[in-house]
């Protein structure tokens, strides 16, 4: 499996609304000058940068880029002033009930440890190159799908952290890239405003050491997961990128039985 037969697998096997993004740090000049992708010619926050790239958007960035202090910080390409890393700014606006619960989560945030030269952020598909982390932006459904397919391999997910803040920058990005675990995000008000992202999306953050594991995953557990009328979709998206729709069973899943009476009954 190489990138683009992954981008293929994947968007064969879920529903995607958004193209699957990677996000790749350069620490050396030249690595970065000579990386063939357009560099932005004005600011943007991080977070719309990654959603420019989820609709087909390929762009490099640089600290002169960076249209959010946050998004900033967490890229190292800022540092963190006094207020926010002690906890005060973010007690000052009510964010949190004490200084000290504000500094816990200054704390436990994980942002680069080098300030990298400059970022590309991009479709997956577009890589040659192995990128650091992928980002999927997607509904619930797609993105429990995922975790599955992350569970497939690796069982159960233990160090999932959120806090509805730095949703993008941190907690899809610095994350995984960090930690080399997967990460959710429920998405932030920042995020939602700067980047309108729709209101029923939630994200999922992968470090590329995990990424094709995670699509064979997906993939694996289709039959048992997934029900008929998706597995439909499936073996459609499938045959029309020339895919092998042939491992894809019907009237079969993981819970066949399970059920005393049948499904829910809703009385309206």
């Amino acid at each position: 499996m190489d990138i683009k037969q992954s981008v293929d697998i994947i968007e064969s096997y879920l529903d995607l609304d958004r193209k699957p993004v990677g996000v790749k740090f350069f620490f050396h000049k030249e690595e970065f000058d000579n990386f063939q992708v357009p560099q932005r010619d004005r600011k943007v926050t991080y977070c719309n940068s990654v959603q420019l790239a989820s609709r087909g958007k390929a762009m490099k960035l640089t600290k002169e880029n960076q249209a959010c202090p946050n998004g900033a910080m967490a890229l190292k390409m800022r540092e963190v002033p006094e207020p926010m890393a002690s906890g005060k700014a973010r007690f000052s606006k009510n964010i949190y009930h004490s200084v000290e619960i504000s500094k816990s989560i200054s704390d436990s945030m994980l942002f680069l440890k080098e300030e990298p030269v400059g970022i590309a952020v991009m479709p997956l598909e577009n890589y040659e190159i192995d990128p650091d982390v992928v980002i999927v932006v997607s509904n619930p459904y797609n993105i429990m799908r995922m975790i599955q397919g992350h569970a497939y391999f690796n069982g159960y997910t233990n160090n999932l952290r959120t806090c509805g803040l730095q949703a993008v920058c941190q907690d899809l990005t610095t994350y995984p890239y960090n930690t080399k675990d997967i990460n959710i995000t429920l998405l932030c008000p920042g995020t939602r405003l700067v980047a309108n992202w729709q209101f029923n999306e939630i994200g999922i953050g992968i470090p590329f050491e995990k990424w094709y594991e995670v699509v064979e995953g997906v993939k694996e557990t289709a039959n048992p997961f997934e029900r008929d009328k998706n597995k439909e979709g499936i073996v459609n998206r499938l045959k029309e990128r020339g895919l092998d729709a042939s491992a894809i069973r019907f009237n079969e899943n993981y819970d066949d039985g399970s059920y005393s009476g049948g499904k829910i009954q809703i009385d309206k």
